[in-house]
């Protein structure tokens, strides 16, 4: 019997073992890997309920004397206004009367029957009477938030420039 056969026979075990070590998965018949399925994002959360009952949404004191009166119907509005640090609304009216909430933040008031300027701060308010010129800015280093009231004279516009009282 010649020695090459279990020579050969050795050889080619060998050969299959070193093939079966680089084979693919799948390619030797066994079954291929899974390929990871990438999970789908997580659900957005929800948003927050709003509160239940009345809210408290700005309180201020007014120092002076109010009076307000409409001879007919009128536009209530609240919105919200944020001074940035050296900004002004300039000189303006409006066609009715004005309540400012100072929420954060100082405001200096300059007023067309009073050019001394008035600091206003947190928790403070300010009353502008029917058509008073005025203007509001702020000379802090802090954005400045204020909750603007007005109770004006429907259809006219919010508000109208005007020339500086001083």
């Amino acid at each position: 019997m010649s020695r090459t056969g279990p020579r050969l026979a050795a050889a080619m075990g060998l050969a299959a073992l070193l093939l079966t070590g680089c084979a693919q998965p799948g390619q030797l018949g066994s079954a291929p890997e899974p390929v990871p399925t990438p999970l789908p994002p997580p659900p957005p959360a929800p948003a927050p309920a709003p509160p239940a009952g009345p809210v408290l949404v700005a309180t201020g004191r007014v120092e002076e004397r109010v009076t307000m009166r409409t001879t007919g119907p009128a536009s209530y509005s609240v919105r919200t206004v944020v001074l940035q640090p050296g900004e002004s609304t300039e000189w303006h009216r409006h066609p009715g009367t004005e309540l400012s909430i100072v929420q954060s933040g100082q405001v200096t008031v300059l007023r067309e029957d009073d050019c001394a300027p008035t600091r206003y701060s947190r928790g403070d308010a300010v009353f502008f009477a029917d058509g008073q010129r005025h203007l509001a800015r702020n000379d802090g280093a802090v954005p400045a938030e204020l909750v603007v009231t007005y109770l004006l004279d429907p259809g006219a516009p919010v508000r109208s420039a005007v020339l500086p009282a001083c």
